[in-house]
């Protein structure tokens, strides 16, 4: 927490009414926090460290990599699904992959608290994909339910279910 104070250089000011001249005037405390780790934290169990899109511009049928680094924050009992989505200029979208972390092999119940893990997809637009530019969604759900696993904000309240980490164009 720090003290804020505002004053003009080199001359007095008058902070409140009838107040003495003073260098300056006293806003008030400001608290500053830590920046969130990562892209996302999913329920406080997962973090998206980083995401990379392997390419910028694909056409209808083409396949784009992505490339996710995980790391856990707590463990886990259940096996999380994670999506990866192509979403088009219409909303919807027009190319996905759902699956568990690493191709299916690197379920989430079986991620020690505080391992990293790198999890790389090819995510395929298809055919009849409209012209535009395509938003990369990536989230986690649990398959049983289809419920998403929500991403929290730094005071811990929910603040969506995907994050959006690139683009792709298509022509």
């Amino acid at each position: 927490e720090y003290a804020l104070q505002v004053g003009l250089a080199g001359r007095s000011a008058h902070c409140a009414w009838l107040a003495p001249a003073s260098d300056g005037c006293d806003l008030g405390p400001v608290t500053v926090q830590a920046a969130q780790e990562g892209l996302a934290n999913f329920g406080g169990r997962v973090v998206l460290l980083s995401a990379a899109v392997g390419r910028s511009q694909a056409a209808p049928g083409e396949e784009v990599p992505v490339h996710l680094r995980w790391r856990a924050v707590r463990a886990m009992e259940e096996d999380y699904t994670v999506f990866v989505h192509l979403v088009g200029p219409d909303g919807r979208p027009h190319g996905q992959v759902d699956s568990w972390p690493v191709q299916g092999t690197f379920p989430t119940s079986a991620w020690e608290v505080g391992a990293e893990v790198d999890d790389p997809y090819l995510v395929r637009l298809d055919g009849d994909a409209p012209p535009g530019t395509y938003q990369v969604e990536v989230g986690l759900y649990l398959l049983a339910t289809m419920e998403r696993l929500p991403i929290v904000g730094a005071d811990g309240r929910p603040v969506g279910d995907a994050v959006v980490v690139g683009e792709v164009r298509s022509p």
